[in-house]
């Protein structure tokens, strides 16, 4: 999926949570979306998911102008928000079978590749554990899961490395969101870790009140991580 922002903003009260941001973000990659505490990020990805709707400039999905109403367009999408959404009172196993159904695909069609990634993450033995009794980490290890079997063109996620996941479940993620780039898919997350963002990403996206001050690919953000001891500061300050 190739996205473009026009000129998106976002007002709360007086603040200008996103102001006039412009981006043309390629297919096939994975984003990693900086910045400070309110600098826009969980704005951005919710605009993009269509949980929110901007006050000003356009969307575009593929040439096509994204809209909550959209519906075509937002079954091509998956939004995870910092704590996953999941029907709560289904089992992890429900909640799969509901996704792909929600989404059109066949958990049938990829069954080794779920059984393995549910053995990897330990959640094999708790397919029949009701989603409200699994703690945060195990919920986002059971919502990986459900991405999985639905493998949406465009994959938004707020705050994975914040999750809870243990080293096992993060391990998990980035190998999925990685396929998944690899096969024609856009993920779009968001951090607030310079180094890991710059580790795990194409390009590098840094918002500050609410603009866009840096967008370089992920080994450019590196060179500027090394180049001084305030590298990562600089980085989030969009400073070259």
């Amino acid at each position: 999926m190739h996205i473009e922002l026009n000129d998106l903003s976002k007002r709360f009260d007086h603040t200008d949570a996103l102001d006039q941001v412009n981006l043309n973000v390629p297919p096939s990659s994975i984003i990693a979306v900086l910045g400070e505490n309110g600098a826009g990020k969980s704005t951005l990805l919710s605009l993009l998911g269509g949980v929110l709707a901007p006050d000003r400039g356009l969307i575009r999905f593929d040439g096509q102008v994204f809209s909550r109403e959209r519906l075509e367009l937002r079954k091509r999408l998956l939004f995870t928000p910092d704590v996953p959404v999941m029907f709560m009172d289904r089992s992890v196993a429900a909640n799969i079978a509901t996704f792909a159904a929600l989404y059109g695909t066949r958990v049938e069609d990829r069954e080794a590749e779920l059984t393995h990634q549910l053995e990897e993450t330990g959640m094999a033995a708790l397919l029949n554990r009701s989603a409200m009794t699994l703690s945060r980490g195990q919920l986002w290890k059971a919502f990986m899961a459900c991405a999985a079997a639905v493998e949406p063109e465009l994959w938004l996620v707020d705050e994975p490395f914040a999750s809870g996941m243990d080293v096992i479940g993060m391990g998990v993620f980035r190998r999925l969101a990685r396929r998944l780039a690899d096969e024609g898919s856009t993920i779009v997350y968001t951090t607030q870790m310079v180094d890991l963002a710059a580790d795990f990403s194409d390009h590098v996206c840094v918002l500050r009140q609410g603009r866009i001050v840096l967008w370089e690919t992920s080994a450019k953000v590196k060179e500027m991580i090394r180049a001084t001891p305030e590298g990562q500061e600089n980085v989030l300050r969009g400073l070259r």
